[in-house]
């Protein structure tokens, strides 16, 4: 920015108790005005800090408070204009309880208590993220928390309140849009500090449960499970704890430790929330729960009552607006008809995720591609092939570039497309708009193997073949070579599994394309 913007001003922020004026303080600051300007929670957050410190036994929450200048006009935390205080040098900070009063008192609709713009909370529950009802908002709180998180930790260190608060907010944030990536990279930037003697009793269980959470979302169950228990350790047992237990041994197919799980914290959530009403009920998260317990057991129809339950309370819990829990909860349901075999009513549930998938989470949501991938196979079975192409082909595009992989599912997906365009000759489709995503697939697997996020086997081998025969159809000849060679390191590499058809095919397919290159065909 320009020297002006750069220029620090000395700022006086001033809090005033009015149950004891022992308490009142003021700090002196110099602030860069790109702070003040752009960023004026910085201000709350640095007096309360300052302010603790020097009183512990009366603490404030930066949450609680607004700025404001000497006529009592409040500034919106949200962004600040220069013009607001480039003149005013003393600022108050007045607890937002006040501000309700004073409006209560005058009922002047001209009196605003300011709606300050909150980071996510830590999602307590694998079943109630916070929902991302507009994207292009939560990347703009992402960018911000991220810029936030960077100043803290070189102003601050990784020992502050104030830096471990945005690394929590931030791992939200990226955790919400399964950016797992960083997520994991923050981990491990704070894990140190939040085991160390004088931050654990206050940081150590978060750290775990958002572990838990990336481990989860990673697919690596077994590690989640045990950092869940290590959490019971820590902080004992709940509702929310035992749900996200109940899922976890679901997802390793023990499915009487999960409905063990889901029944007791359906117990304990009314006891709950009867020893405080303001308890965030989640009966949703273990109708969901049950109900696909008993959907793998092979009792779908009585899954499906659980299922049906968890989306109407969803239905009534999340308000008005499109939420992504609801999306799941169709999903759910959509997934028992499916397994009935009842297609419409499938496709109708799972058309209502991905439509509320797409507005809440946005098109690069694995959430939303997962959609796709499901609408796309139920439609084949409807006879619906170019429908399919479209779900298909979208799932397969947004599934390249998850931070985590899922061989299996980028294998059934590419195998279908081809099976549209070769067997089934579907209407409208186009190989050639998959090339792109094909690169990017091959991009990622290499980094992915080495990090360990996918296995180094016969699967990836499949997966390559896959691959080299959707770049086969489009006439994407040298492109199929490679992957075709990828595929026969793979499938040699494979022990556990007799993979000499598959290297035998693979040869024959290799010596079609060497002639197709050769006499100058394609690409």
């Amino acid at each position: 920015g320009s020297p002006v913007t750069r220029m620090p001003l000395r700022v006086v922020l001033a809090y005033k108790c009015k149950e004891d004026s022992k308490y009142d303080s003021s700090l002196s600051i110099k602030v860069p005005k790109k702070y003040w300007a752009k960023e004026p929670e910085h201000l709350i957050e640095w007096f309360v800090e300052f302010y603790n410190k020097k009183f512990p036994e009366h603490k404030l929450v930066p949450e609680d408070l607004a700025l404001a200048d000497r006529d009592g006009k409040v500034f919106p935390k949200d962004g600040v204009m220069e013009e607001c205080f480039s003149h005013k040098q003393e600022i108050d900070l007045i607890p937002l309880k006040e501000l309700e009063k004073e409006a209560d008192s005058k009922d002047d609709s001209s009196i605003s208590i300011p709606a300050f713009q909150q980071a996510p909370r830590s999602a307590m529950t694998l079943h109630s993220e916070v929902d991302m009802e507009n994207p292009k908002e939560f990347e703009k709180a992402e960018d911000l928390t991220e810029s936030q998180y960077k100043t803290f930790k070189a102003n601050h260190g990784l020992k502050s309140e104030l830096t471990l608060k945005a690394a929590f907010r931030l791992m939200d944030i990226c955790i919400a849009q399964y950016k797992l990536d960083r997520v994991d990279q923050v981990l491990g930037e704070i894990e140190a500090v939040c085991g160390d003697k004088d931050f654990r009793k206050d940081w150590w269980a978060k750290f775990i449960q958002m572990k838990a959470f990336c481990r989860w979302k990673q697919s690596k169950f077994k590690e989640a499970l045990t950092l869940f228990e290590e959490m019971k350790e820590e902080v004992g047992l709940s509702s929310k704890l035992l749900e996200n237990m109940g899922h976890t041994h679901n997802s390793l197919g023990d499915y009487k430790k999960a409905q063990d799980c889901f029944q007791q914290a359906l117990s304990l959530v009314d006891v709950e929330t009867e020893l405080n009403p303001k308890t965030d009920s989640h009966k949703g998260g273990l109708y969901m729960g049950l109900g696909l317990v008993k959907k793998r057991q092979g009792n779908v129809k009585e899954g499906l009552v659980d299922l049906k339950k968890s989306l109407e309370w969803y239905k009534s819990n999340t308000g008005p607006r499109p939420h992504s829990l609801v999306a799941k909860a169709h999903m759910s349901v959509g997934h028992a008809y499916e397994d009935l075999k009842q297609w419409n009513d499938a496709a109708l549930h799972m058309e209502m995720a991905v439509d509320i998938f797409q507005k809440t989470c946005g098109d690069d949501s694995p959430l939303t591609g997962n959609a796709l991938g499901a609408l796309g196979k139920v439609a084949i079975e409807m006879g619906k092939y170019e429908k399919s192409w479209e779900a298909l082909s979208a799932a397969f595009m947004n599934e390249v570039k998850h931070d985590s992989l899922k061989v299996f599912t980028l294998f059934e997906h590419s195998s279908l497309l081809y099976r549209l365009i070769t067997s089934i000759k579907a209407k409208g489709c186009d190989a050639k708009k998959l090339v792109p995503s094909l690169m990017t697939l091959d991009r990622a697997l290499g980094p992915q193997m080495k990090a360990g996020l996918v296995k180094r086997d016969g699967n990836v081998g499949a997966l390559y073949k896959s691959m080299a025969e959707l770049a086969i159809v489009a006439q994407h000849y040298k492109l199929a070579n490679t992957y075709l060679c990828k595929a026969l390191t793979h499938f040699g590499e494979e022990k556990s599994f007799d993979c000499g058809k598959l290297i035998e095919e693979c040869r024959n397919i290799l010596t079609l394309v060497h002639d197709l290159i050769r006499k100058g065909i394609g690409h």
